[in-house]
């Protein structure tokens, strides 16, 4: 069982309350591909659920601060991130936020002056209200995901994919923005592709 099942627990009512819905593995292994962090980054997850994307982080060797506004066993609870400076100890930020509150994580982490990613719907900028936050903090990168991750991950009771794109600010102003579709990690890939039947 991977680690994205295994820690998936959370009920459909708790997703619809606090819009819910933990990050499957091979989202954030596609970012981290591409970004090629240093092993040993200092990274905050600050809505870190019940561990799904902040797990991932460990595995590839990454340094992990983890916070939540709700407690959900898992990292600090009770820390809204919305009111909350950066920790010292931190030098990325990496997150996928309620989809509601996107903008305003946006705008917070903006105001902290660290380099961060968030996930955010693939649609996210197609909102003419967003131009001038795209133009005033111009991101480095927008990664839109080649395929739609399924963020119920295979449970009863539906199978909520949608379109879903990386953001990516760094410490300073962008100049301009590079845009870079990823390619969803060969093993992910592999393993949701159905089985062929064959002779032998």
């Amino acid at each position: 069982m991977s680690l994205a099942v295994s820690l998936t627990t959370a009920s459909a009512a708790d997703r619809e309350g606090t819009d819910y819905y933990p990050t499957p593995a091979d989202v954030t292994h596609a970012l981290l591909d591409y970004l090629s962090l240093p092993a040993g980054t200092r990274v905050w997850e600050p809505a870190c659920g019940e561990g799904h994307m902040a797990e991932v982080l460990k595995e590839r060797g990454l340094k992990t601060h983890v916070t939540d506004l709700h407690d959900r066993g898992y990292g600090r609870g009770g820390v809204d991130f919305l009111a909350t400076p950066a920790p010292v100890i931190v030098e990325w930020i990496i997150t996928n936020p309620p989809f509601s509150l996107a903008e305003a994580f946006i705008r917070h982490a903006l105001s902290l002056e660290l380099p961060f990613a968030l996930l955010l719907k693939g649609q996210f900028w197609h909102a003419a209200r967003r131009r001038t936050l795209f133009e005033e903090h111009r991101p480095s990168h927008v990664l839109p995901l080649t395929w739609r991750p399924d963020f119920l991950m295979g449970r009863k009771g539906g199978s909520p994919t949608m379109e879903a794109a990386w953001t990516v600010w760094g410490a300073s102003p962008a100049q301009s923005t590079v845009f870079a579709p990823l390619v969803r990690p060969i093993s992910a890939a592999l393993a949701a592709a159905p089985q062929q039947g064959g002779e032998g």
